[in-house]
């Protein structure tokens, strides 16, 4: 009898556990839904309109949270594009999900620098997670200057290298939107560099071009999405990692 109470009390806190990803972890902020980072994920966006779009997509180590979490804002299939910011395992790892749910409707877009990194498929992080890094096919590659309809948007591919080889950011110059990857955080946070493929001087770089910027609103890889006082957080960020020279 004690056995069963046990079994039933874990099933129990599994549900409770999983209707709290799916509902508490989203945020509606003019248009743009924010599905937070669980454990080592990135932030999931979630940007419907003309064209729909996902920019990242998480390990896929929580693929099934997520993507009922997304159903709940937009069908699936309706997906038209899924935007990754850079290479790294916690930001494409459920690209292949992402993709299948879709029925293939959504085109995977990268920054041409990597397209060969994501079709090998090798990630020494994934794999320390107990994850398996997937076989990405990037079917639009990315360079700077690029521009893109995301939602009812247009949007400005930004080559922002130093975190890793492939990292941009998205910056609307209408609505003075950025979704910066692992470049910056709110709060003067900024991506590491230590990692292979990162640099610097190199992020150094691409931060002090984001501090030219006029950003409304950031929307990062991991952590708070800020709203407001945008041009602070960058130049604290700035401020933060001329002081690592």
């Amino acid at each position: 009898m004690v056995t069963i109470i046990v079994f039933f009390h874990k099933i129990l806190e599994t549900l409770i556990r999983y209707a709290y990803f799916c509902c508490q972890h989203m945020v509606s902020s003019m248009d743009i839904y924010v599905i937070p980072g669980h454990e080592y994920d990135s932030n999931v966006y979630v940007i419907p309109g003309k064209v729909p779009t996902i920019i990242d997509t998480g390990t896929g180590l929580h693929a099934e949270q997520v993507i009922e979490t997304i159903q709940s804002i937009i069908p699936f299939p309706k997906i038209q594009q899924i935007l990754l910011t850079h290479e790294h395992y916690d930001h494409v790892g459920g690209v292949e999900d992402f993709v299948r749910r879709s029925i293939g409707h959504a085109k995977v877009c990268a920054h041409r620098d990597i397209v060969q990194k994501l079709r090998e498929g090798k990630s020494a992080f994934a794999e320390m997670l107990g994850g398996k890094m997937p076989r990405i096919i990037v079917d639009e590659p990315l360079k700077d200057g690029t521009e893109l309809t995301i939602g009812n948007e247009r949007y400005q591919v930004l080559f922002t290298p130093g975190h890793s080889v492939g990292s941009l950011c998205i910056y609307g110059r209408q609505n003075q939107f950025l979704f910066s990857g692992d470049t910056i955080f709110a709060n003067g946070g900024f991506g590491r560099y230590d990692f292979p493929g990162g640099d610097y001087l190199t992020l150094l770089h691409s931060i002090t071009r984001l501090a030219q910027l006029k950003v409304a609103c950031l929307y990062p890889g991991h952590g708070p999405f800020v709203k407001g006082g945008v041009q602070e957080h960058i130049l604290l960020s700035l401020q933060n990692i001329r002081s690592m020279m």
